[in-house]
């Protein structure tokens, strides 16, 4: 029999609870994910065995070691530095909602849930599976819903949809209160996001253009201005307020899908279209700062502060990270590839650098890691399409067309922590 042939390996961790003697060991080159992470509880003599993943160069190991240096042409005589990770474990499904038409948006916030339905109804759910609150008022399909909580203490939720107007509510008592509704757009709109202080939010929509409001009531000047049209209605559901000043962002050519805030940087939003471009905006200079353009629409966007990366979702049911910070035009900093059908939205992992999901028209749920060529996990939902994804305080929403709000849990985050 022929010795088996070995490596030296240097094994490090950023997790200092599992750190180990970084001196080189050597170890059988046929070792596996699962043979690693025996040696490191091995080493760390644990009590409960942990499952820990794996990267070489920044990129998950999937193979063997030999394997992985011989695709890369990497001599075995040199010592491979290891970093290892707490794994995620597979995310476990918790509940779910039922509703009376498709679910278009999802959003969550500590243990509440909000999603908007094509039964023009927005509904906050609580962790019992219990409907809360139905808010009425949309006279079409309600595309995007937002959440959280203003500075006193107070739910807020935001609304927006194909009747081409935006709406925000606060819960204060056993009734929520609509303080205003946004007019202004002159299509649907198909999109909204709120700043992370919750003092302005934006809206896009059919019309090529995106909107920025001020999260706060109507001027006297646009309230006396709307005093006639509000007389002339029959009946007003939960009368709020309208609000028609906003900042206009023009540059799009056809519908803008989905919009992003840098959280860091509130007056920076990202966005993408039909025109297959994803877009840089200073609204406070109401001016198009970058422009990056691919060969494919542009369904989904989204925003991680911790990567500094956008994510976007294609008609090509790809997956594309961009960086705009990059002067380059188009610069892919990476593409992600399993779904089968459009991926319609994506949604980074809070405090994660390399983790997201995405839902697809395929029916799917897909959790990925940036540095792992493919997906990590992928929760089966059925034929129908999904229409929207929320990563939230370990949670991950979906909904679409099964008229369905699903809730997985998703554990600590170690492993895209680290």
């Amino acid at each position: 029999m022929s010795k088996q042939e070995q490596v030296q390996i240097r094994l490090t961790t950023k997790q200092p609870k599992y750190s180990v003697n970084d001196a080189p060991i050597l170890v059988p080159s046929t070792l596996k994910r699962y043979g690693l992470s025996e040696l490191v509880n091995n080493l760390l003599d644990l009590d409960t065995h942990v499952p820990f993943e794996f990267l070489i160069d920044g990129e998950i190991l999937r193979t063997s070691i030999a394997k992985y240096l011989a695709e890369r042409h990497l001599s075995t005589e040199n010592i491979v530095v290891i970093e290892y990770m707490e794994s995620m474990l597979p995310p476990q499904k918790l509940a779910s909602f039922q509703h009376d038409d498709w679910i278009s948006s999802v959003k969550g916030y500590a243990n509440n849930y909000l999603t908007g339905s094509y039964d023009n109804n927005v509904r906050l759910w609580n962790d019992s599976g219990e409907c809360v609150y139905t808010l009425t008022g949309h006279k079409d399909a309600v595309k995007a819903v937002d959440i959280g909580l203003n500075q006193d203490g107070f739910l807020t939720i935001f609304s927006a949809g194909m009747d081409r107007k935006a709406m925000v509510w606060q819960i204060t008592g056993d009734e929520p209160n609509l303080l205003y509704e946004c007019n202004g757009h002159s299509d649907g709109i198909q999109c909204l996001t709120v700043s992370k202080s919750l003092s302005h939010f934006a809206t896009a929509s059919n019309d090529s253009t995106i909107r920025i409001w001020s999260n706060s009531a109507p001027t006297e000047d646009e309230a006396s201005a709307n005093v006639a049209h509000t007389k002339k209605k029959k009946r007003v559901e939960n009368a709020g307020q309208i609000k028609t000043s906003a900042t206009l962002l023009e540059g799009h050519i056809g519908a803008v899908n989905d919009i992003a805030f840098n959280e860091d940087q509130p007056n920076i939003l990202y966005s993408g279209g039909w025109d297959h471009s994803i877009r840089s905006w200073d609204i406070d200079q109401q001016v198009n700062t970058m422009t990056k353009n691919c060969e494919k629409v542009v369904l989904a966007v989204d925003y991680s502060n911790y990567s500094g990366l956008i994510a976007t979702g294609h008609t090509d049911s790809d997956i594309r990270l961009w960086d705009p910070r990059s002067e380059d035009g188009v610069n892919v900093k990476l593409s992600l590839r399993g779904h089968q059908k459009w991926v319609s939205s994506v949604s980074w992992a809070p405090q994660s650098a390399y983790t997201l999901c995405s839902g697809s028209y395929d029916g799917t749920v897909r959790v990925w890691d940036i540095r792992s060529k493919g997906s990590v996990y992928t929760m089966e939902e059925g034929q129908e399409k999904m229409f929207a994804v929320d990563w939230c305080d370990g949670r991950i929403l979906s909904g679409g067309e099964s008229q369905m709000l699903s809730i997985f849990e998703t554990g600590s985050l170690s492993l895209s922590q680290s």
